[in-house]
């Protein structure tokens, strides 16, 4: 295997283990607590507010390795503080904000353009998520150590593979348009991104039980690496239309059937498309521009914080926040000519031996 390939595949799976990891020990800890709202605000302030200085400082950095290996390490140390809950919820927000900002450096810097990447590189998380409440709930058996040893794995894995690419990686004969985005298509697309992250928490789905969550985390992450695959064939604002449109209409008028896990899985095709739109849009600060995107999810979310728990969004707010996302998908993403892919480098970075 190549090691592009190899390197992305390790990023993949860490971020697997350390979501996995941070949800085990979040509802272990702390988010069966009566100030679980108060837990959930404070991880998720840490986990994705962080991630945009720490990805511009990373930019600045020709091997983000050890930013990586330090946020492994920070959520196995909050793994097993899990018995004090503001120790563990400090721990695992920052450790989560390190890995994301150094893995997403690490993976798409050389090629900020490829969707698949950058799909293969965030789908996993959902999963992780999703198991990671399962087996914190005790719905399905898993010990603190063996979640330690998972991310240790990870951190051999992630290291045997390599340094990333340097902060000035050229790729010559593969012009993107979305370099000359512009300010205000950034920022529809963060915008976006912050509007289908409301319509994403709003939505309800059968909780409490294994088989909804599963399938609702499978959806997602189906999603997000089949967007990655179909923005190599189709023009992106199609995809984002399409994806954000009908996705977030079946949502809306079928949350209480099956068809809502089609919803979130169409919901979700358009993931990769604004991350690469925005990383593109500012070459030479990849981290900075992961991180923006992963602020602007936890503000699209914010205002559910201070809504009562168990809210459910009424279906006219509902239908408004999805049409209004793929209205400015529409308007933001622009067609690429020549994307090159991690295939397209591996002329230039060695093959494992």
């Amino acid at each position: 295997m190549h090691r592009l390939d190899m390197r992305l595949f390790a990023h993949a799976a860490a971020h697997f283990a350390v979501d996995f990891s941070c949800f085990f020990a979040l509802w272990l800890s702390a988010f069966q607590q009566a100030s679980a709202p108060f837990w959930i605000l404070c991880y998720n302030a840490l986990a994705f507010m962080l991630q945009a200085p720490l990805g511009a400082l990373l930019d600045r950095i020709n091997d983000t390795r050890p930013a990586t290996i330090l946020g492994c390490g920070l959520v196995a140390w909050g793994v097993l503080a899990c018995a004090f809950p503001l120790p563990c919820v400090l721990l695992l927000g920052i450790g989560n904000a390190f890995f994301h900002a150094g893995g997403a450096v690490a993976t798409l810097r050389q090629c900020p353009q490829d969707t698949f990447a950058a799909g293969t590189y965030v789908a996993p998380g959902a999963l992780g998520v999703a198991l990671g409440t399962l087996c914190g709930k005790g719905i399905v058996a898993f010990s603190p150590f063996s979640s330690v040893l998972l991310l240790l794995g990870c951190i051999c894995f992630i290291w045997f593979c390599g340094a990333g690419g340097s902060p000035v990686f050229p790729v010559q004969g593969h012009p993107s348009s979305l370099e000359g985005l512009g300010t205000g298509a950034i920022m529809l697309c963060l915008i976006s991104i912050g509007v289908r992250s409301f319509a994403g928490f709003a939505v309800k789905t059968t909780e409490g039980v294994a088989a909804p969550i599963l399938l609702s985390a499978c959806a997602s992450c189906l999603g997000k690496f089949g967007g990655g695959i179909v923005a190599h064939r189709v023009p992106w604002r199609v995809v984002g239309l399409l994806g954000a449109g009908i996705g977030g209409l079946m949502m809306t008028f079928f949350s209480a059937s099956p068809a809502v896990y089609a919803g979130l899985f169409l919901f979700n095709l358009s993931m990769p498309l604004t991350l690469c739109a925005v990383m593109a849009a500012l070459p030479g600060h990849i981290g900075l521009g992961f991180g923006l995107t992963t602020l602007a999810l936890f503000l699209g979310s914010a205002p559910l914080y201070a809504l009562p728990n168990g809210y459910k969004a009424p279906l006219p707010l509902m239908l408004a926040t999805t049409l209004c996302s793929a209205l400015l998908l529409f308007f933001a993403l622009r067609r690429k000519t020549g994307q090159p892919t991690q295939r397209d480098l591996r002329s230039i970075d060695k093959p494992l031996a």
